[in-house]
Formats: C-alpha cells, structure tokens, sequence
C-alpha cells in the first residue's frame, strides 16, 4: 500500500492490487472517500489507516463507477451513505470477469443521481457529474479549489482502456474532462497525473484506430492487430508503465473479439500541451 498526503487536506491510497486507487477528504473527525480499492487487505489497511493515524470515521462514499476493482471497502463502512449514478447496475452486470465471489460483497448505493450533484466538505466545494465513457455510469468529481479532478477509469495511465464500450464514447468523454481544464488528475488507478494525461489518451486511441483501420483494409491480419506496439501510439516523451502495457495488449484482444475500429469515426485530436 503506497499512501500520499497530497494536500493538509486529502490522502491517497494506492493498494497493491491492481494498483487501485482511493481517496479521502478530511474535515472535522469526517471522512468523504472517493472509490474503495480492489482487494480486502488493501482495504482494510486504509480504513485502519482512516481510523487510526487520521482520527476519522468514513461518512460519505462517492463511486465514479460500480466494478469490483474499486470496491473493496464498502462492506467496511456500514453506516457510510454510498453515492453513485443511477445506471450503476448496468456497470456492475457488464463486468466480463466478474464472479460469484463478487457478488457476495455486492454493497448497494444508498443514494443514486442523475446529472450532477454539488456539495461542500470542509473547505473544498466538489461537483459530482456525470461523464459516460468507458461505462455507462461513470462521474467525474471536480475540486476545483485545489485544482483537482477525478475520472474513474476513464484513462489508464496515459491510455485509455475500452472495455464494452465504444472509442466514441470513450473519445467524448475525455473531451469532457479536457474542457475542465484541471492541472492534477486522479484516474482510478496508478496514481496522480498531469493536466496532459487526458489529450494523450485521446491520441492513444486516435493513432491506435488509424492503425487498426489501415490493417483491416490491407488483409484483416489479427496477427498484426496484436502486433501493434503500445510506444506507436504514444507521444514519442511517454515511456509506457507494465501496467498500460497490460491493458494495451487486452484493447488488442478486444479490438478483434468486439471488431472495433471497423470505421473510420476518426475526429481531430489537439496537438499535445506543456505539462
């Protein structure tokens, strides 16, 4: 468990499995946390943690999307309300890896939205809204207090993973995030990124469809499908992590079994900005 104190405010946790990530907003002996891991022990380190070394109790869980990898920790804190958006059930059901396992720690939202919500912790005004991407009841959570967004899985790393979902919607829902215009982001995994995270997985996606698209016009080779190197889709700066790397070759897998980038939908992508 990596865990890092990014403002007085505001804590970070990355657990070990699948470098998941939660995060706390502290006020007064309370707690807001915003998604809840992947793994029990992760979870039960951080809520110690909570507990424990920060003196506050959890009062409020706020899910930028309903799947397992971030949802460990809602059996932890019972009497916490948990906010997600209406069409959660649609996530959680679409899961391809889902099992019965799962199911059993199976923790409902008690409130449910559509929209956007806004509300106040502490000294930081946050918006809740709605942001379909990779799934269809993904939020994001705008801080802008301190220059601060969060996006779920809408972005792996300086990628973008596609899930059921379409390039499409993927690609507007990074132009949503990008119209924001925050300076750190807070994905669901790995860890906090620059304001540039968002344009580059939108180039991600962009030059991986033209490759994808090229091919099938060529000889449809599947071969060559999985052949196509993450560092070519990339901006020429960015070294790809192992995980990207991971879920780059499962896009590959997906772009086969689901036939995708099959047209060419293809919009324009701004050129990169400084850091």
């Amino acid at each position: 468990m990596h865990i890092e104190q990014i403002e007085s405010d505001i804590v970070l946790f990355r657990g070990d499995a699948y470098e998941s990530l939660a995060t706390v907003f502290l006020h007064r002996g309370r707690a807001l946390l915003i998604d809840a891991l992947a793994d029990a022990q992760d979870a039960k380190i951080m809520r110690r943690h909570i507990e424990d070394q920060l003196g506050a109790q959890v009062d409020l869980i706020v899910m930028t999307h309903y799947m397992n990898d971030h949802m460990a920790a809602l059996q932890l804190f019972p009497r916490a309300q948990i906010v997600a958006h209406q069409h959660y059930m649609h996530t959680y059901l679409s899961q391809r890896m889902r099992t019965a396992e799962d199911d059993t720690q199976f923790v409902a939202p008690t409130i449910t939205f559509t929209g956007s919500l806004k509300f106040q912790w502490g000294r930081h005004a946050l918006e809740v809204f709605h942001n379909p991407g990779k799934t269809m009841c993904a939020i994001g959570i705008d801080v802008p207090g301190c220059d601060l967004i969060f996006c779920g899985d809408a972005i792996v790393g300086h990628t973008a993973y596609l899930g059921t979902s379409a390039p499409e919607v993927i690609d507007e829902a990074l132009v949503q995030f990008q119209r924001r215009r925050r300076g750190r982001i807070i994905p669901g995994h790995i860890g906090v990124l620059s304001d540039r995270a968002f344009g580059d997985a939108r180039r991600y996606l962009h030059r991986l469809g033209k490759f994808v698209f090229k091919i099938r016009l060529e000889d449809s080779s599947e071969d060559r499908i999985r052949n196509i190197r993450i560092e070519d889709c990339l901006p020429a700066d960015i070294q790809p992590t192992s995980f990207e790397r991971i879920w780059h070759d499962r896009n590959l897998d997906l772009i086969i079994d689901r036939c995708l980038f099959a047209f060419d939908t293809s919009r324009p992508v701004p050129a990169a900005q400084p850091a």
